[in-house]
């Protein structure tokens, strides 16, 4: 199966999409995850003219906020509503809080998740809650607490071997538990915070093992790649580095 690829632009956001988005369509890149800083001034007719004009879709947009804190429900409710306006099927989105969470912390993390899930569901936009160390959602027990209270189909995961792995859990098991509500992966690429493991993060991991995960449990979407750890002078040194995630994780699939 030929494995297709999306690019945040995270990374990139000291630039305008009509740059880069040309540039990552000529390195084979079909799709992007916007990160906010790409928003300003977006408008429905430009997001249409600028994904027709290169030919690379909008994925899904990626929010770092916190719904746990004040303002950081409403800002997550109106990057939804953003995301129906132009018509892009994704927001994804961290749980907040910390992984020293109380009970009470879990409970109302839940409760606010699942508002934002009906507000999801009311303009046709999916949630893709993802695991990261230091927030409540931290952990396969953590996460798979938070998916089990919320029953909402707009409210699926969004998938990191990294993250997992930082929490001490097996990313390949954590994969298999949380298969039935996946509805994104990514991998984390650039330098690495130690010094090595080009193009990915945390290289003792075993990654072939999550790549054969992703086969056995049937993902067959867009793998999105966020390249991480580089202080770039313009866009290439990162298309570059996200050229060379890709190439090496096709070879880990084949």
């Amino acid at each position: 199966m030929e494995r297709r690829y999306c690019a945040s632009t995270m990374p990139l956001q000291g630039y305008p999409l009509a740059e880069i988005l040309p540039a990552l369509a000529e390195a084979g890149f079909g799709a992007v995850e916007l990160a906010t800083g790409h928003l300003d001034g977006l408008s429905a007719s430009s997001a249409a003219e600028l994904q027709d004009a290169h030919g690379v879709k909008f994925r899904s947009l990626l929010s770092t906020d916190d719904i746990m804190v004040a303002g950081g429900r409403e800002q997550l409710a109106d990057l939804v509503e953003t995301a129906g306006r132009l018509a892009i099927p994704m927001v994804s989105v961290p749980s907040g809080g910390a992984e020293d969470a109380s009970e009470e912390d879990v409970s109302r993390c839940v409760d606010r998740l699942g508002v934002l899930a009906q507000r999801a569901e009311r303009a046709d936009v999916r949630l893709g809650l993802y695991a990261h160390e230091g927030s409540i959602g931290y952990s396969l027990a953590r996460v798979a607490r938070i998916l089990d209270a919320i029953p909402s189909s707009a409210l699926g995961f969004y998938y990191s071997g990294y993250h997992f792995h930082r929490a001490g859990d097996s990313p390949v098991e954590a994969l298999g538990a949380l298969a039935g509500r996946l509805c994104n992966v990514y991998f984390n690429c650039g330098v690495d915070p130690g010094g090595a493991g080009e193009p990915f993060w945390a290289p003792e991991m075993d990654l072939p093992a999550v790549c054969d995960a992703l086969t056995r449990v049937g993902y067959d979407e867009e793998i999105m790649l966020i390249y991480l750890g580089l202080d770039a002078k313009g866009p290439e040194p990162v298309i570059a580095g996200l050229t060379r995630a890709r190439d090496a994780l096709d070879a880990m699939f084949s």
